[in-house]
């Protein structure tokens, strides 16, 4: 048999009594042990006592921890039943109880949708005096503004979220974001009002949760969307998110953005451009100033739309390129093996593959060869991840396929991975090869998690490699320019100097190596001037503009060579430092260098002699081998 809750309303009104009358403290006594009282002196009798027990008993101690909605039954709709009134307490959950539910979410600002959630069962709990109108809450650690007495106006602005498009499971991605201003008062804001448009499908089929974030980070209120959240208002459909104190101090603003956890699978024809907007006109918003008066702002007009795609992954893309650091032009001695004409694993392109928007792992991989010149060729590649060899192919007219069926590697979602190609040389003569690597975008095969091609563009393509089996290796270690003396304006020539210095190692390999210094019938170096532009402008300098120097080294070469006193050798294997080497430009000639203009100097040509003489021109025009500007 259900008891009335009357029963129970009428036990506790003669506990206060008896306990009024008596000089007894309702507190320091439990509800059983003053029914019992009643009992004693007869104000009810047993049968009724047992039942009132019973049923403030389990009152008291419900906790409420089911959704309950129309067509529940059980315990739970039994005690839900006698906290809110409706009698009999049935234990069965109809359009009684349903209305009743909606009265007592009315008294306690939950939007009144007849529907028992998180934030119906905090109040029945007994913590729902600052609960938010959505399923799910966290409030903010803030306190209500002190009232002050003060009166204050609120505004509401749009402001700009980072993102315009959301992918199909995203998790807390903004979809708007409001920023909030107080004037003349503290406010504390206690309520929020989205229109999600006409459509059910914002919310059935796109968007599944929504959170209410303030500056910090940190949710303010949360929302699953369902029926029983949303609700309709005429054509629009409206959630509100109420009941919490966010405080902003007067004359500050605080940024409150909404964001969204999207379904997992969103159908094409539910993607696309979605909009999310405040209700109503200028009700948006609701805070309490310092006189304790409710002021509105925000409506429609604050509105964002964020564009629905498919999943990051699929969607994502690869992007090739140089990497800044690729290896630079230079000749390169391939004098190893029996034959004195090989060289292991040289490097000859650092690149780059980045990931965007998922973790992408490549299948296939292509780097193509491209020479001239002598007979060197390349005859296996190599491809690195840092120290860490993926894989080892042969070359076949001039390409090595780098291919696995699961994956060679993965790059993760937005990170970039550098790899290096390296070569095995063969074949090289005293007469140089030129050879380069490259890859190409339609040379790499990229897939998602879930076996999807994805699209590759740009491209790698590297320095030119200059391959002799016997000749110098040159090293710039260092470079540097100054001006001395005074630079005349005007028509009258300068007595000011540009002064270059460059220190160059030189390392012979394959044989020994003869150079003559600037006073031979071979000098040994080629220099350009170049304007602040780039451009070479040695020609507008003079022929006669430039000087060149250096001191012969005094240890490990020998001299002179074939009688010519200006000449040293470099011995196979031997290294040698040449510093300084100088260059001086007068600041200004009839027919030269203007004042004020600023040049460089770099090193364009280096003559040498192995077995027959040679110009090795790799560096010329390249800004690691020019020097910075100076102004004569």
């Amino acid at each position: 048999m259900k008891i009335s809750s009357k029963i129970a309303v009428g036990a506790l009104s003669l506990a206060l009594a008896f306990s009024v009358s008596s000089g007894v403290s309702a507190q320091t006594m439990s509800y059983a042990d003053l029914i019992k009282a009643f009992v004693a002196a007869g104000i009810i009798s047993a049968d009724k006592a047992a039942m009132a027990t019973a049923l403030v008993s389990s009152t008291a101690s419900t906790s409420f921890s089911k959704d309950l909605t129309v067509g529940s039954s059980g315990s739970e709709v039994s005690a839900l039943q006698a906290a809110i009134g409706v009698t009999p307490a049935t234990g069965y959950f109809g359009s009684v109880t349903k209305s009743a539910v909606m009265k007592f979410q009315a008294s306690k600002g939950i939007s009144a949708t007849g529907f028992v959630g998180p934030l119906t069962r905090a109040a029945l709990n007994g913590s729902g005096s600052s609960v938010v109108t959505a399923p799910v809450v966290t409030t903010p650690g803030t306190t209500s503004v002190v009232n002050s007495g003060v009166e204050g106006t609120l505004t509401v602005d749009r402001f700009s979220i980072s993102n315009t498009t959301a992918y199909e499971g995203d998790s807390m991605v903004p979809v708007l974001a409001i920023k909030l201003q107080a004037k003349l008062s503290d406010l504390t804001v206690q309520r929020v009002k989205l229109d999600l448009g006409t459509s059910t499908s914002i919310y059935t089929k796109v968007y599944k949760t929504l959170y209410v974030v303030d500056d910090a980070g940190k949710v303010v209120a949360q929302a699953d969307l369902n029926s029983n959240t949303v609700v309709k208002n005429d054509t629009q459909y409206e959630i509100t998110f109420g009941g919490f104190s966010y405080v902003i101090a007067k004359d500050s603003s605080k940024v409150l953005t909404i964001k969204a956890d999207v379904y997992s699978s969103v159908k094409p024809a539910d993607q696309g451009s979605r909009t999310i907007r405040l209700a109503g006109t200028d009700k948006g918003v609701r805070a309490v100033d310092g006189a304790g008066i409710d002021q509105y702002a925000g409506g429609t007009t604050v509105t964002q739309s964020v564009t629905i795609s498919t999943t990051l992954a699929d969607s994502a893309t690869m992007n090739l390129s140089t990497n800044s650091s690729n290896y630079k032009t230079t000749e390169v001695i391939a004098s190893a093996g029996s034959s004195e004409d090989e060289l292991d694993k040289l490097a000859v392109l650092a690149f780059d593959l980045k990931a965007n928007k998922a973790d992408l792992d490549v299948t296939d991989l292509e780097v193509r060869f491209t020479s001239s010149g002598s007979t060197a060729t390349t005859t296996t590649a190599y491809l690195y991840d840092g120290s860490t060899l993926i894989s080892t192919e042969s070359i076949n007219a001039g390409v090595a396929s780098f291919n696995d069926t699961n994956r060679l590697f993965s790059v993760a979602k937005d990170a970039t991975k550098t790899l290096t190609v390296k070569v095995d040389v063969r074949g090289a003569t005293a007469s140089q090869t030129t050879i380069a690597a490259n890859v190409l975008a339609s040379g790499v095969s990229a897939e998602n998690a879930s076996s999807e091609s994805k699209t590759v563009s740009g491209s790698a393509t590297g320095e030119n490699m200059v391959i002799r089996n016997v000749g110098p290796v040159f090293s710039l270690v260092s470079k540097g320019i100054s001006v001395s003396g005074t630079n005349n304006s005007g028509t009258t020539l300068s007595t000011s100097t540009i002064t270059a210095t460059f220190s160059l190692q030189i390392q012979a390999l394959g044989g020994d190596i003869s150079f003559g210094s600037q006073a031979s019938a071979t000098p040994m170096f080629g220099f350009k001037i170049y304007d602040v532009a780039g451009t070479d402008v040695s020609a507008a300098a003079g022929a006669g503009a430039t000087t060149t120097g250096f001191t012969i080294p005094s240890s490990g070469v020998v001299t002179p060579v074939n009688g010519d006193a200006a000449s040293f050798t470099l011995q196979e294997n031997n290294t040698v430092t040449l510093n300084p080497i100088t260059v001086t430009i007068p600041g200004k000639t009839a027919a030269g260098i203007q004042p004020q203009a600023a040049v460089s100097v770099g090193i364009s040509s280096i003559k040498w002699i192995g077995t027959v003489p040679q110009t090795s021109t790799f560096m010329a025009g390249k800004t690691e081998w020019r020097t910075n500007t100076q102004t004569p």
